[in-house]
């Protein structure tokens, strides 16, 4: 019998181990060392591909501004004049990492607007990316403006069109905090309620939730500098200028010279004017004045000019409120004691659709239709509008709304917009008040519409550059220069 040492079976089990871990170690080892070389290149690839995304995104940046730069560059890029350096005549440097090019062209004839498609290169793989956007020169580019930041609470409801600030965007009560409707950009913050927050992180990245706001946003469009001289002009020409007037006052001001005559206004019908405050000060019934919307050709518009204050007055029920078409210009304050007494039936922006991705913070846009004014399924919208007679939807306010519109166009408070009990009228254009809005006792049943068209135009002294697509698109086939 031989003997047996302790311990060497032991020993030798070790070092089966021992060997098979090694075999694993060879196996695994060299597949990792792959595997990191693949996601390695992968990688690499991956920022190579965004660095030339980048640069094509930086080539479209610099045309836009090229064009925004002069009214001869913008009158160019939309005529599809061709502009030196422009037309990917040049590759530009100045970025680290590659190259780029860009060209211009009109963006379509007669709609006053131009394309920018920037190409860029990764220095390294040669790999190019390209973006096409497509810009235009809107002087009106949303339903509710203001000179810096943009202060929106109960009394006005912007439809069918972007809220943007050229600072930040307050949502200043719950009742408008939960219409998650229009979309909302700001250079600045987006600010909501503490119910109904927005951007809550400030200028700190994620700056959208890529449905209702954006805050950060470098194409908000510059403010259109207004022509109030030509404007001016314009309603001294027509008997439009500074127009105050009532039945009980004691002198008005004659429509054909513009010039204050003795005796009441003849187009108030009414036996009084009411408690509307001095007769010096109030434009009554003016749907019932000579240019008025009631008695004028619908094609026919106006600039009505006030140099200081106005309250436009009037009754509904007597079938004569407030009715007007053309431009509204108080430099003063705006005060509305009038509901309004127009209707028509007009066109409804193309893409007011992309207003309404979100409706309320927990409902969307789906197929059903009339779930917002001129709703028809799902991102889509119908082309027209009954203003005044047709019933609609507002989301989080129900449904059987119907418009009472007292002014038709671009109107500019240079003021405070003061919205009594009894001044609850829709604007189908665009408001700017440079002020404060100020509305007695609005509320889910008392509020002024503004539904955007987005073919106002206005006297200006810039040229006012609006996004209207960006879209990634396949490269040229034109060699670099």
């Amino acid at each position: 019998m031989k003997n047996h040492t302790p311990g060497t079976g032991r020993k030798g089990q070790v070092l089966a181990g021992v060997i098979l871990l090694l075999m694993i170690l060879l196996i695994l080892v060299p597949a990792m060392v792959q595997w990191i070389q693949v996601e390695t290149k992968a990688t690499v690839r991956s920022q190579r591909t965004t660095r030339a995304l980048n640069l094509a995104e930086a080539a479209v940046e610099r045309g836009y501004w090229r064009v925004k730069s002069s009214t001869a560059a913008y009158n160019q890029a939309s005529a599809g004049s061709v502009i030196a350096g422009y037309n990917f005549d040049v590759t530009y440097r100045d970025v680290v990492g590659g190259s780029y090019r860009i060209m211009l062209s009109s963006g379509g004839s007669g709609n006053n607007s131009f394309t920018v498609v920037g190409e860029g290169r990764d220095d390294s793989t040669k790999e190019v990316r390209a973006i096409s956007a497509v810009f235009k020169n809107q002087t009106i580019y949303s339903p509710l403006m203001a000179s810096q930041r943009v202060n929106w609470g109960k009394g006005l409801g912007p439809d069918w069109g972007p809220i943007m600030s050229q600072s930040d965007i307050n949502i200043t009560d719950d009742f408008v905090a939960n219409w998650y409707f229009p979309r909302k950009f700001a250079k600045g913050v987006v600010n909501g309620t503490a119910a109904n927050p927005r951007d809550t992180n400030g200028l700190n990245p994620p700056n959208t939730d890529n449905v209702e706001w954006w805050s950060n946003w470098k194409f908000v469009p510059d403010l259109p500098v207004i022509d109030f001289a030509t404007l001016r002009s314009s309603a001294a020409a027509t008997g439009t200028l500074n127009v105050y007037g009532c039945r009980q006052s004691a002198t008005h001001t004659d429509a054909a010279t513009s010039a204050v005559v003795a005796g009441p206004a003849p187009w108030d019908t009414r036996a009084n004017c009411g408690n509307i405050g001095a007769h010096a000060s109030h434009f009554a019934e003016s749907a019932n004045h000579a240019r008025g919307a009631l008695t004028s050709p619908p094609a026919n518009t106006y600039v009505w000019y006030y140099d200081n204050d106005v309250t436009l007055a009037g009754n509904y029920v007597t079938a004569a409120g407030t009715g007007l078409h053309g431009t509204l210009i108080v430099r003063g304050n705006l005060t509305l004691d009038s509901s309004g007494k127009y209707n028509f039936t007009g066109a409804v922006p193309a893409n007011a659709w992309a207003d309404y991705g979100k409706l309320t913070a927990t409902t969307f846009d789906t197929a059903a239709v009339n779930e917002y004014p001129a709703d028809n399924g799902f991102r889509t919208n119908r082309p027209t509008f009954n203003f005044g007679t047709e019933n609609f939807t507002i989301p989080a306010s129900g449904a059987g709304w119907h418009h009472t519109v007292g002014m038709r166009g671009f109107t500019y408070v240079g003021g405070d917009l003061i919205i009594t009990n009894n001044g609850f009228m829709d604007f189908i254009g665009a408001v700017w008040v440079n002020g404060q809005v100020i509305a007695a006792g609005a509320s889910n049943t008392q509020f002024c519409g503004v539904y955007y068209d987005d073919a106002l135009t206005l006297p200006t002294l810039n040229v006012v550059i609006t996004q209207q697509s960006w879209r990634e698109q396949k490269p040229s086939a034109a060699a670099w220069p």
